[in-house]
């Protein structure tokens, strides 16, 4: 009778739990269902909190008609509508959390690659965005061979105070696009991708996350582990004490970052790179001059310092000419500083 009564106790405690938020996914419906009760809420001024349950949940997105351009086999554009597959919150003060990254997925699967057409979720100008211990994947075409595709697991835009923990973030291009114009810290997050996986804009401090490159199939392409286009008046992408491993095929030959837009920085201080990049580190990309490409403490799997003597320092600008940068890839101690 006893141990009858605690088990009680115990259902009784989970079901009150479960109802201490505002929408369980999938109790209270869908992913997509969750978000549309946030952004339409009638008091933004409290926290709204989602809890999405163990399982792989499938969003369908928003479902709205948008469009994008395909060639057609004779090279001509065509513009084509389709349903959306981007489900976008709007609201501030919203929680996320799942029952822990690897047993609460969210993905949807586009059919049509593109780096603003495909988002699992948008958090488009929603302050204080909590997600918390949750998988958010991009399927593209529900096929896990499509290794070089555009398709965003994440995108955020104008948000203040975003925060991740214990996120994991999976897909290939693109997989992350950033928080241009805002700001968001993650911790003990996860993002797997190929080809400028984290790219975008806004200050972004990665601490102590997980940097995955996957393979590229039979392309034998390089891997870019971020594209920053990043502007003057913000920090650009700060890894700190951060793991970079991958595919074996990319060691030695991916790079960390190449500068996509505006005036790029990233900075990687105290990272272990299990796998490590080119020489170089970093390259061109469409002449946009980086404003700060540099590491700090770098040391391999073994933990030995990371030889940083060939890292690169020219870049070519939009005129085709080379430009030195003014700022050595190394920092010193007095320009690391800056960043506790």
């Amino acid at each position: 009778m006893k141990l009858s009564a605690f088990c009680l106790f115990v259902s009784l405690l989970q079901v009150v739990m479960l109802r201490a938020q505002d929408f369980v996914v999938p109790d209270d419906g869908d992913f997509v269902a969750a978000i549309y009760a946030a952004n339409n809420r009638k008091d933004y001024g409290r926290r709204f909190t989602i809890l999405v349950k163990a399982g792989t949940h499938v969003s369908r997105g928003s479902g709205e008609l948008i469009s994008t351009k395909v060639k057609s086999r004779q090279g001509a554009d065509s513009l084509i509508w389709f349903p959306s597959p981007i489900v976008t919150l709007i609201a501030p003060r919203v929680t996320i959390m799942g029952e822990g990254r690897d047993v609460s997925i969210v993905e949807n699967r586009p059919v049509h690659e593109g780096i603003g057409i495909t988002s699992t979720l948008f958090v488009n100008g929603a302050d204080s965005t909590e997600i918390r211990d949750i998988t958010l994947r991009c399927n593209f075409n529900n096929d896990p061979t499509a290794f070089a595709n555009r398709a965003v697991a994440l995108r955020e835009r104008g948000c203040r105070g975003n925060y991740l923990k214990n996120v994991r973030l999976l897909s290939t291009q693109d997989t992350y696009y950033t928080n241009a114009g805002g700001d968001t810290t993650l911790d003990s997050c996860d993002i797997h991708g190929t080809v400028d996986f984290i790219c975008g804009g806004g200050t972004v401090r990665f601490n102590s996350c997980t940097i995955y490159l996957e393979p590229r199939g039979k392309t034998g392409s390089r891997d870019v582990v971020c594209a920053p286009a990043t502007k003057s008046d913000e920090m650009g992408y700060i890894f700190r004490n951060c793991i970079i491993n991958g595919s074996p095929e990319q060691a030695g030959r991916y790079h960390l970052a190449r500068p996509w837009r505006n005036t790029p920085a990233c900075v990687f201080l105290n990272t272990r790179m299990i796998l490590q990049p080119a020489p170089a580190g970093y390259c061109e990309m469409h002449g946009t001059l980086p404003r700060l490409f540099a590491e700090y403490g770098s040391v391999d799997k073994d933990g030995k310092p990371v030889d940083c003597s060939q890292r690169k320092t020219t870049f070519k600008n939009r005129a085709g000419e080379v430009v030195a940068m003014q700022y050595s890839p190394v920092l010193t101690d007095e320009e690391y500083q800056k960043y506790e």
